[in-house]
């Protein structure tokens, strides 16, 4: 009774040294093909991790198996068995890093860059008009920073090389109770009313007007933009090229880091999904505000402007 036995366990291992090799193989087309595509890899494994299942069953017989062969007296019932708990121990191998691979796949995926500070300092806005080679946009809720005289000049040399900029903040002129819910989710200085916050706009917006109007050639002045926007603020982001670097100044002020140089932010690119989101976002709004342009002027405006200097930092 135990020769046939053996014959038919001989056949077992056999299908299962065939089946190892069709893993293996499996294994190698995985990682080439996880070079080109994580979600084409994703795929495989997923196929593969559904035929592996089926081979559970097999593992488990096998083992059965092992155990009644020990059992007998026979040598070469033993030395078989042995064979079949190394053969077990092989799948159940293969089968661990199969799922570890699937695990790391995912979880790369899934992953986005976190930065752990600096998020809008004004290091953080000069960096990005200076790395900008095309294009720059700025959504943001109260746009102070921007009237430094410093990123002004900046922004001039960025719009001469050929980058477009455009920058939207809230209007100087959206009405009371906008402003008074904006000043909820104002990042340090804080406003504590909507004429306080009014006035911060309103010299924000006057010193870009004499700041372009003054000293910026007509080159830079087309490629300069800003527009304020008389919607809640949520959305709140930089983007350079092709790059989207998102804060988290969306929530209240009382949830924010106290100081500017301890906010965090993402990098997500503008071919992402999230990221084309928020450029559609960006598109939207940058129409919805186009009644309120603050600059570039008309020439007649232009002509007041340069009536009165900007103001010195």
């Amino acid at each position: 009774m135990i020769i046939p036995f053996l014959d038919d366990v001989k056949d077992v291992l056999s299908f299962i040294a065939d089946v190892l090799g069709i893993i293996a193989f499996a294994i190698a087309i995985i990682t080439l093909v996880r070079v080109h595509s994580v979600q084409k890899t994703q795929e495989e494994e997923r196929r593969l991790l559904h035929r592996i299942y089926g081979i559970e069953s097999l593992v488990v017989r096998l083992r059965s198996a092992s155990v009644f062969l020990r059992k007998t007296q026979d040598v070469d019932a033993s030395d078989l068995a042995e064979d079949l708990i190394r053969i077990c121990g092989q799948i159940e191998g293969i089968m661990r890093v199969l799922n570890i691979a699937g695990n790391e796949s995912k979880s790369n995926q899934s992953a986005i860059p976190l930065l752990k500070s600096g998020y809008m300092t004004p290091q953080f806005q000069k960096a990005a008009v200076m790395e900008a080679r095309h294009a720059v946009d700025f959504l943001v809720i109260r746009s102070m920073q921007f009237a430094n005289v410093d990123l002004m000049e900046e922004m001039r040399s960025a719009a001469l090389r050929g980058v477009r900029i455009r920058i939207l903040a809230i209007s100087a002129s959206a009405s009371d109770t906008l402003l008074q819910y904006a000043t909820n989710f104002l990042p340090w200085p804080v406003a504590t009313s909507a004429a306080e916050l009014r006035g911060q706009l309103q010299e924000v917006e006057n010193r870009m007007r004499q700041f372009t109007a003054s000293s910026w050639p007509e080159e830079a002045r087309r490629r300069f933009l800003y527009r304020g926007y008389n919607l809640p603020p949520n959305m709140h982001f930089a983007r350079v090229d092709s790059v989207i670097r998102q804060g988290f100044v969306g929530t209240l002020s009382s949830a924010q880091p106290g100081r500017l140089e301890d906010r965090p932010y993402i990098e997500l690119s503008t071919n992402s999904a999230p990221g084309s989101s928020l450029m559609t976002h960006f598109d939207q709004l940058w129409d919805l505000s186009a009644a309120d342009q603050v600059v570039p002027l008309s020439t007649e405006a232009q002509i007041a402007v340069q009536a009165s200097p900007p103001e010195s930092s």
